[in-house]
């Protein structure tokens, strides 16, 4: 039998979708709560594995990429780890946040089919428990950035929340999407996994983006059939290349990002949104169903 969600089609519009939130932001605290006080009850180190994670990740990668390999960085051992670690903490939300989404319906499976409530408040909760995990790395880069190379530039505390809103925004909207096709499509998680994996190499976490170019103008077989040009196109349009390239160029170097650089994670982050949203809502009555 179908939970009731929407009692008239007026309340199933996707216009709702914010109002719905607000009514219902209790539930949503309690939500993230949970979430957070499940994830760490019985770590021993709790909250500090939020610290630890991408602190111990970058040296990692910063040893084995600089040391080991011998690629370029900013510099040095230092100046690389700095440069990964100003990407790793965002990338680490984007990939987080999207699992976690992709499985909170799931997870909470008698939860939907026994209350009436937003079922976007569940992944919402999910991407907000990363969110904080975020704010953890990132109070852990400012400290790391100011101890190893001196404060931020001031330039980056005005910028850096816009840069902050348009991944939060692709987030939200791509975790609603992926939340509702695994209840339709148990495989979606599964896929998303190897997605995220091909996306951890596919954007400039490990290297710069400007690097990218003139490593395709390197190879043989694409440059001699002009296809340089169209492969950098193509790379630029993922977005979090830009929203890596632009939080690190203005973190390490007060660097401000260009319009163009932004232009595409914006314009991806406003149709996950409204694609998100659209098929969150229309599925969502089905979703006691499929649970």
């Amino acid at each position: 039998m179908t939970t009731a969600v929407y009692s008239s089609s007026a309340q199933g519009a996707v216009a709702r979708i914010i109002p719905d939130i607000l009514r219902h932001r209790g539930l949503l605290r309690d939500l993230i709560s949970k979430d957070l006080r499940a994830r760490y009850r019985n770590a021993m180190a709790g909250f500090l594995w939020a610290v630890l994670q991408p602190l111990l990740f970058t040296l990692i990668l910063a040893f084995v990429f600089t040391v080991v390999f011998q690629v370029g960085g900013r510099g040095g051992i230092r100046q690389s780890a700095l440069e990964i670690l100003s990407k790793l903490i965002f990338w680490q939300f984007f990939a987080t946040a999207l699992a976690a989404a992709a499985n909170s319906l799931i997870d909470n499976r008698d939860l939907v089919k026994k209350v009436q409530f937003p079922r976007e408040l569940i992944p919402l909760a999910a991407i907000a428990n990363a969110l904080v995990n975020l704010a953890i790395g990132f109070g852990v880069l400012l400290i790391v950035q100011t101890v190893m190379a001196g404060p931020p530039p001031p330039i980056a505390i005005l910028v850096l929340p816009f840069i902050l809103a348009v991944e939060l925004a692709l987030v939200c909207g791509l975790g609603l999407l992926v939340a509702a096709a695994n209840v339709h499509f148990r495989d979606t998680a599964y896929l998303l996994e190897i997605l995220l994996t091909f996306g951890f190499y596919a954007s400039p976490v490990l290297y710069p983006m400007a690097w990218v170019g003139p490593r395709f103008a390197e190879i043989p077989a694409i440059r001699d059939a002009g296809l340089g040009a169209w492969l950098e196109a193509i790379y630029a349009l993922n977005p979090m290349a830009g929203l890596l390239t632009a939080s690190s160029d203005l973190i390490l170097d007060g660097r401000l990002p260009s319009a163009a650089l932004l232009a595409s994670p914006t314009l991806w982050a406003i149709a996950a949104l409204l694609i998100g949203g659209c098929v969150f809502r229309r599925l969502s009555p089905l979703f006691a169903d499929h649970l």
